[in-house]
């Protein structure tokens, strides 16, 4: 029997639903795996997840299919179906798309150019919305001027060129991009005018606008140098452990942890910036641990009973009507003097005010001046994510600190804080204080901490208008303070 001239490899990781119609259309299209196929191709599925009952089903369904397991990862997976092929030509399908009739075809043709190495289908998304069209366009345009087609558009390679490169390396994230990369250096990459239908439901999922801006600024911080397991860390919200990064100490869960002594020359304030947080304050204000010693809720310029809620909670509250979370921050710490540790906390209860013990231990126990709550990016918007991927890289490459996130639920040692000299009123405050704290040699520390949907909606992440004003400002404050770097090592000299 001769050797196919396509081997399909398709990668799962618990995406049973999305293979079975793949499976099916594939059927309908002769391809190997049913009765009757056509010999000129074979079919393998690498599996990720060898405990998927779903996918265990499919197998007895589809026996002519070649299963194999591998660890998860795209990378990983198609490299194992890959050392399983025996199809002069690969062609890589994600588990929700499906190529139209006509690909084995085109592959064929593109074959006969000894200069081809590889090429993709025509990216088509199965939505009727006119936002696919437009997207649909900018693909086109991506792959014609910059030949950079993604592996949901059904890359193909001759399988003897995927093993000279070395196959997909196993990358987070960002490896069909690496993976053409390097096959371009090879030879030519044909591009098929053959559909290939790809589900909307990540562009359902997260609105058109914000998944096709994130996919876009995703490539640009790739190319531009940020690490595909940073980039892994912001796209699937999942923590991964960065080669050389500082050991992690687990943030308590509520009520494993003792609470800090609160002598009285070790008191802990906690400042909250409030902005129309009527619904959430009071569940924050209750969930907060016994050693605090104030608590101060800033209203700055809620329209709604913020002020009153907090208040009769037994907070105080201190106004600020402009707005800016810098300003209401600021407002905070004039009215703290006496204190030793201030904690900044946001009003919206996406945090767990009973790991601030966690926070606060290092500051008074001398190991650390500043402590802060590393999210893990699950729940939070991808225009979020990429935001303050694209602001930490900036951040670490600039000033050569290892900063993990910009979360605001942060314990500081007052005495620290008043020597940062704060300046910024509005977003850029959070930045402004770890850039500062690198320069003043602040001892840094980032523990895990968990987060839940906050009340209410964002004023940053939102709306659009809010995403983009917030990341607008916060590039400035990054520009500004390189701008004056100089000026401030002047100054402390």
């Amino acid at each position: 029997m001769s050797a196919p001239f396509v081997s399909i490899v398709v990668p799962v990781f618990r995406d049973a639903p999305e293979l079975e119609r793949l499976l099916d259309a594939l059927a309908g299209q002769g391809a190997a795996g049913v009765a009757g196929s056509d010999p000129s191709s074979e079919l393998i599925v690498a599996n990720g997840d060898g405990a998927d009952p779903d996918v265990a089903a499919l197998r007895r369904r589809f026996p002519g299919v070649r299963w194999t397991a591998s660890d998860p990862g795209r990378g990983r997976q198609l490299n194992a179906g890959a050392r399983l092929a025996s199809g002069e030509w690969l062609l890589f399908l994600h588990a929700d798309t499906c190529p139209e009739p006509g690909w084995r075809a085109g592959i064929a043709r593109a074959a006969q150019d000894p200069r081809v190495v590889g090429g993709a289908l025509r990216f088509t998304l199965r939505s009727d919305a006119r936002a696919a069209r437009l997207v649909e366009r900018g693909v086109a345009w991506r792959v014609r001027w910059l030949g950079l087609p993604y592996g949901d558009q059904g890359i193909f390679v001759r399988r003897a060129v995927f093993e000279q490169v070395g196959g997909c390396r196993p990358l987070p994230l960002m490896e069909d991009v690496d993976l053409v990369r390097r096959l371009r250096r090879r030879g030519r990459m044909a591009h098929l005018r053959t559909p290939i239908l790809v589900s909307p439901r990540r562009w359902d999922r997260d609105g058109w606008l914000r998944r096709t801006a994130s996919n876009l600024l995703l490539l640009v911080l790739y190319c531009v140098g940020v690490s595909p397991e940073r980039l892994a860390r912001c796209y699937y919200g999942t923590p991964r452990r960065l080669a050389g990064a500082a050991p992690e100490r687990p943030a308590a869960a509520a009520g494993t942890e003792r609470p800090p002594p609160a002598a009285a020359d070790r008191r802990v304030t906690v400042v909250i910036p409030a902005l129309d947080e009527a619904e959430a304050i009071g569940q924050v204000l209750a969930e907060l641990p016994d050693f605090v010693a104030t608590t101060i809720v800033v209203d700055n310029g809620s329209t709604d009973a913020t002020a009153e809620v907090a208040r009769a909670a037994g907070a105080t509250v201190v106004r600020e009507p402009r707005r800016g979370y810098g300003r209401a921050c600021a407002a905070g710490l004039a009215a703290s003097r006496d204190a030793g540790v201030v904690v900044f906390l946001d009003a919206d209860r996406s945090d767990y005010p009973a790991e601030m013990a966690a926070l606060v231990r290092p500051v008074l126990d001398g190991e650390a001046d500043l402590v802060m709550g590393r999210r893990d990016g699950r729940g939070r918007p991808l225009a979020a994510r990429f935001g303050t991927a694209l602001c930490l890289a900036l951040i670490n490459r600039l000033w050569g600190s290892r900063y993990r996130d910009l979360g605001p639920f942060r314990a500081i040692r007052r005495e620290a804080l008043d020597r940062l000299r704060m300046a910024d009123r509005t977003y850029g405050w959070t930045i402004e204080m770890q850039v500062k704290a690198v320069e003043a040699g602040l001892r840094v520390l980032e523990l895990p901490i968990r987060q839940r949907p906050r009340i209410g909606r964002s004023k940053v992440s939102g709306t659009l208008v809010g995403a983009l004003r917030a990341g607008t400002r916060m590039l400035w404050t990054i520009w500004s303070l390189r701008r004056t770097r100089a000026a401030r090592a002047a100054r402390s000299g």
